[in-house]
């Protein structure tokens, strides 16, 4: 057990620090060498007369003599700015580098235990030769003079959870071997079977490797991610070649066992290179259920990608369509509305097709496209899961299409979340699911393979799905197909624009909005920004409208777009 007092901890650190420099010498010094050859044989790293001190450090750290003296050294090279290598020990000590790399195992001993740590990242192998340092919960335990016991004491099951996934990850940088790995991590869990989950996991008799895995994959899960990459588990957890394979290929196989008995789920991607891992619903319930409660009805979904705007939150405004267009959005909403979309999905499950409701709104940009899935979303009270598409694209090779997977597998997961089905709103999607490019780069590979997974997702869709797209070029055959609903908007015939004038600037006489209604032809969106700069010009003189002003204002929002073709190519 770890000591309970911390008093006279830094006192006795430096006594016994002081007290191993045995052999101080300078590389010149022919008499000190004389007179380290002489006492070589006898060289010992526990320092003598300060037994009561090196007893006391043992009792707080929880280490023997020689790891307690090796921390001291180690510490005060760490205070006085230099970190402990081969070099800097054999110095500090004045004994040979045999003798130095003879305290490996000791060294070793204090990482397992998590009192050093390593601070080189990357090394190949690990060796005494590696640059240390004291671990920084344990350096500030000390420094504040506070119990280590109590100092790294873990509250909640998350905090656990928060060190154990570091561990993990910090033994993919070398700061100890993978066997060390699995008795700290059993070590720690042993000491915390006050918590549910952890007193689960280790009544069921997983292997260590197992309980790993299921840590990882419930940090994943805790923070929202879900999906977790095989190559970097494996990267992080094991360390010889032999483990690294043996593990890939129970991995790799999709038949591990615990996914046979439904604790994990692979996610297949025939896209890039690779296979990911998740937690199933039965070992989420499992694990979770007593500490989180359903996570509280999952009112704190925000995974990556989804801007989650609740019903009562989305902003709503009135809209004014052509005769069609106002045909095409009543129909929508009006089926998306609880009662009607459950009979349409139950007519459709009975004859045997995709049980989904895709609908693609492109056109004239400012035409009211995107506003019209903000109110489908308050007037059916469906939350809307928001994704633009413009921030999933990874500058790094594969992590595009990776994340356009993630959010059809995090809608899935949205779907038993909320009480209604959510809607999936893909804004801006023009360069997903516009005619595919002839590959001349590799973002032209991206481009096309991250629409060959939205085809794939598309297919077998189930829920409601709305894109916007600004679409000048053909749409892609094959995403034709897949969208049932397709609704083009126009910009406003000569009626919808006088009435767009009419609640925009009502302050206009009627001849004024005749006339600005029928020399432009201007979008919803073109016609607001005119009445909003009106009323900033105006903002300080407050005059009655300008018709000329005006007229200035409708021409300036033209920027070359009079004649402009926007559309499907028939």
């Amino acid at each position: 057990m770890l000591a309970k007092t911390t008093s006279n901890v830094l006192k006795n650190l430096e006594k016994i620090a002081e007290a191993c420099k045995k052999f101080p010498y300078k590389d010149n010094d022919k008499d000190n060498k004389v007179k380290r050859k002489k006492k070589v044989e006898q060289y010992t790293l526990v320092a003598e007369g300060i037994k009561d001190e090196i007893a006391e450090i043992s009792a707080f750290l929880d280490t023997n003599d020689e790891e307690t003296c090796l921390f001291a050294i180690i510490f005060a090279l760490n205070i006085g700015g230099q970190e402990a290598s081969l070099e800097n020990i054999t110095q500090y000590l004045g004994c040979t580098y045999y003798q130095t790399v003879s305290y490996f195992p000791i060294l070793q001993t204090l990482l397992s235990k998590r009192l050093l740590q390593r601070s080189s990242d990357y090394e190949s192998m690990p060796s005494i030769s590696n640059q240390h340092q004291v671990a920084s919960l344990v350096f500030e335990a000390i420094a504040l003079g506070k119990s280590l016991q109590d100092y790294i004491q873990l509250e909640t099951v998350y905090q656990l959870m928060e060190r154990l996934y570091e561990m993990i990850t910090s033994r993919g940088k070398n700061s100890q071997t993978t066997p060390n790995l699995f008795i700290e991590m059993m070590r720690l869990l042993k000491q915390a079977t006050r918590f549910n989950m952890v007193k689960k996991i280790l009544d069921n008799n997983f292997s260590e490797d197992d309980i790993v895995l299921l840590i990882y994959l419930a940090y994943g899960f805790v923070n929202e991610t879900m999906e977790s990459d095989v190559e970097r588990f494996i990267f992080y957890v094991y360390d010889s070649m032999e483990s690294k394979v043996k593990a890939k290929k129970a991995l790799m196989s999709g038949t591990h066992h615990l996914a046979e008995d439904d604790w994990i789920e692979f996610a297949e991607d025939g896209y890039y290179a690779g296979k990911e891992m998740t937690l199933t619903d039965k070992a989420i319930d499992y694990l979770f259920a007593e500490d989180i409660g359903n996570l509280e009805k999952y009112k704190s979904f925000q995974p990556k990608h989804f801007n989650v705007l609740l019903p009562d939150k989305v902003k709503t405004a009135p809209l004014y369509f052509n005769e069609q267009e106002n045909k095409e959005t009543t129909f929508l909403s009006e089926l998306l509305i609880e009662e009607n979309y459950q009979k349409a999905i139950q007519k459709l499950q009975k004859n045997g097709v995709s049980a989904g409701i895709t609908a693609l709104f492109y056109g004239f940009p400012g035409t009211g496209k995107t506003q019209v899935a903000y109110n489908f979303a308050a007037q059916t009270q469906r939350v809307l899961l928001m994704v633009d598409m413009s921030t999933v694209r990874d500058k790094y090779v594969g992590e595009s299409e990776k994340q356009v997977k993630q959010i059809f597998r995090n809608y899935k997961r949205a779907k038993s979340y909320y009480d209604k089905c959510p809607i999936l709103f893909l804004n801006e999607a023009d360069g997903l699911i516009s005619k595919r490019f002839e590959v001349d780069s590799s973002t032209d590979q991206m481009n096309n393979t991250m629409q060959n997974i939205l085809l794939q997702e598309m297919e077998d869709f189930e829920g409601i799905l709305l894109a916007t797209s600004n679409l000048t070029l053909n749409l892609d055959s094959a995403f034709e197909r897949r969208f049932l609903y397709k609704v083009r908007f126009n910009k406003p015939d000569l009626p919808t624009r006088q009435k767009i004038w009419e609640v925009k600037m009502p302050e206009l006489e009627a001849a004024q909005r005749q006339i600005l209604a029928e020399a432009y032809d201007l979008s919803g969106g073109q016609i607001n920004n005119v009445s909003r700069k009106y009323m900033l010009m105006n903002l300080l003189n407050d005059q009655q409208p300008n018709l000329h002003a005006l007229q200035q204002l409708c021409e300036a929002e033209y920027l070359g777009q009079q004649g402009k073709q926007v559309g499907f190519k028939k």
